[in-house]
């Protein structure tokens, strides 16, 4: 009878002990969270008729390494070409290279897969983080640097002893139609459940990641098996990038592309404005050649990049396709995408989060693409394909007095346009549950503090939050990437507006390296001073309170830009200044014209030089380090008069 008890109670122990693994106490379930990674962050492998698996996705530097080898010497006379403006010869070598290594993924005209292609796993078993980490050495677990927070927290909100327990990596051949993620997506929370005992999941989505988890609310929602979902610079409606790629019509912005490199990296030094005289036009026509004669016979077929091309290209750019494409499986469920998911996201997403599951939206937002469409966006994806936000055309600013439009949050007491109008929240897709960072680049989140702390809050919330429960986070943000070195906000206000009441403004070194000096603040829009009498140091992370000095205009819906001017000590690129737009709410607003203006209103700077003349140092690439050398010594010289 006692072995008989044995082999019962082992039996119930081994069918029970997931589940009793994600209970903390009595009363707190804890739901497991699935990482729905960017896209093609999943390895794929093509299968042959015996069976065997050989890996064709994923980057295999010795290949990589051979074909350089290989083709050493073409590579060489192609960079010699390429001196005297002739890119075919590289465009050629990197695009057969690309062949090569991919073309087994192709599709054909039908949006079908030539070869059988599948992923490591869809089972909740064998994409346990913990389980990855014993058994695969680590391979496959996505966003495994922003996990390793989320396991912390696991462990010490929990009390959890290996929190990647918890966590599981969602795998789907990105190549096909966002219906059919979505689709794999509703089968693994499905096999997640079923193999934690957890009655929800939480989600934590990246990029193409949020476009497959939205398109999963729209199709799947009413299930209600998730608990918090976290869309972090979702491409929701697709992504810039695919509709130049495919158009063929790639205009690289270098600067904003080096930019971009500074935020990844987290540099503390400024390297994108170098290029802003040298524009290398060169990348483009290489980038337009390879995807014309090469990349297009990897990709051209794949349904996910047509799901990736935005409402505005779509109709247009499906006339290139041939007739056996366009009548094809795969364009009808993009069709249904563009034409009937898309078009009602806002509803289904709202039906969800009235049903129980917190869907939060966090983009970035005050930069071009890289590939050189000029609308707001993080780099890659537009700020109205991520959360649905109206907003005013790069470069430009809704004009004074503007008015939100409120057509998705209806609530007047609700402030939903941003601190430099810009961005009119009001619009979008959960106008309440969207924070924006300005200065946020693409799939950098968690090069972000703030971003990262607000992220993490939000993945393991108890309620649902909005926009204005927690006055650390902020509907809007300007980015606190170390690479931007500083930034600073007035003591009453929400940050990134100013009202009476603000007689202090606090400046915060970014930099985790570097200890500043601080040499001035400097406002233009408003008659403001700020009382500093000799330099600031401040050491890496510290802040400083400054008293502020004058009269905050009374008009609402106006802005003032604020300039802080700083030298990073021990920096390559030590000097630097960094402008932070903030609206001003204090009494009647103007009548809005209904027009927009410039978003960088004339400085200082600007009113000593004539057209002529600021014309030639933007060309010569100079006017940026004139314009910082030009704050830094009236800083200086303001300082002086202090003393004297």
């Amino acid at each position: 009878m006692k072995k008989i008890l044995s082999v019962l109670l082992a039996v119930v122990m081994i069918f029970s002990s997931a589940a009793v693994c994600f209970a903390a106490g009595k009363n707190e379930e804890i739901y497991p969270a699935i990482i729905v990674a960017g896209y093609s962050s999943s390895s794929l492998y093509q299968v042959s008729e015996d069976g065997t698996r050989t890996q064709v996705w994923g980057v295999n530097m010795d290949e990589i390494m051979s074909i350089v080898l290989e083709n050493i010497a073409r590579i060489g006379r192609g960079l010699g070409e390429l001196a005297f403006g002739k890119p075919e010869l590289v465009a050629d070598i990197v695009g057969q290279a690309i062949v090569d290594m991919y073309g087994v993924m192709a599709y054909d005209e039908n949006g079908t897969s030539i070869n059988n292609i599948e992923t490591f796993s869809t089972k909740a078993s064998e994409t346990q983080f913990s389980y990855l980490r014993k058994n695969e050495n680590g391979e496959h677990m996505h966003e495994a640097y922003i996990m390793s927070t989320v396991r912390d927290i696991y462990e010490e909100k929990y009390g959890v002893e290996n929190g990647n327990d918890y966590i599981f990596s969602f795998q789907t051949d990105f190549r096909q139609n966002i219906v059919d993620c979505a689709a794999d997506l509703d089968r693994y929370i499905d096999s997640v459940r079923e193999f934690t005992g957890a009655s929800k999941v939480n989600i934590f989505a990246v990029s193409h990641g949020g476009q497959v988890s939205a398109t999963y609310f729209s199709l799947y929602g009413d299930k209600k098996a998730v608990n918090n979902a976290v869309l972090t610079v979702p491409a929701i409606g697709g992504a810039a990038l695919a509709s130049d790629l495919m158009s063929e019509d790639v205009v690289f912005d270098e600067e904003t592309l080096f930019y971009f490199i500074e935020n990844g990296m987290k540099l503390e030094y400024d390297i994108n404005w170098l290029v802003r005289a040298n524009q290398l036009g060169i990348l483009d026509d290489i980038c337009n050649l390879i995807m014309h004669n090469y990349a297009k016979k990897v990709i051209g077929y794949w349904g996910s990049i047509w799901d990736f091309i935005s409402v505005d290209f779509y109709d247009e750019l499906k006339k290139q396709l041939p007739e056996t494409t366009l009548n094809s499986e795969m364009i009808e469920k993009s069709d249904r995408f563009h034409y009937e998911i898309y078009p009602s996201l806002r509803e289904k997403l709202k039906e969800c989060e009235e049903n129980g599951t917190n869907i939060y939206i966090v983009a970035g937002y005050g930069e071009p693409s890289v590939t050189g469409l000029q609308e707001q966006s993080d780099g890659i994806v537009a700020l109205s394909s991520s959360t649905g936000a109206v907003s005013a055309p790069f470069g430009k600013r809704f004009s004074d007095g503007y008015r939100q439009l409120s057509t998705v949050c209806t609530d007047k007491t609700h402030n939903h346009l941003s601190p430099d109008m810009t961005v009119d929240a009001s619009a979008c897709y959960l106008p309440d549950s969207t924070w924006f960072v300005n200065g946020l680049f693409h799939g950098m989140t968690w090069n972000d503090d703030y971003s990262e702390s607000l992220c993490s809050d939000l993945l393991f919330s108890e309620k649902h939050k909005t926009v204005f429960d927690d006055k650390n986070f902020p509907q809007f943000k300007y980015s606190t990437n170390r690479c931007h070195s500083v930034t600073g906000a007035f003591n009453s206000s929400v940050e990134g507006f100013i009202a009476n009441g603000d007689d202090t403004f606090t400046v915060t070194n970014l930099s985790h390296d570097y200890k500043m000096k601080l040499f001035g603040v400097s406002c233009v829009g408003a008659g403001l001073t700020f009382d500093i009498s000799k330099p600031i140091y401040l050491a890496p992370g510290e802040s400083v309170q400054i008293k502020v000095n004058g009269t905050i205009p009374e008009e609402s819906l106006t802005t003032v830009d604020i300039t802080i001017s700083y030298k990073l000590i021990g920096s390559i690129t030590p000097y630097g200044t960094r402008t932070l737009v903030f609206t001003v709410m204090n009494g009647d607003a103007p009548q809005y014209d209904g027009d927009y203006s410039d978003a960088n209103r004339p400085n200082r700077f600007d009113e000593s030089l004539t057209e002529l003349q600021r014309n030639l140092l933007e060309k010569t690439g100079l006017y940026d380090l004139l314009k910082m050398i030009f704050e830094i010594l009236s800083s200086l010289l303001n300082m002086f008069g202090r003393v004297c």
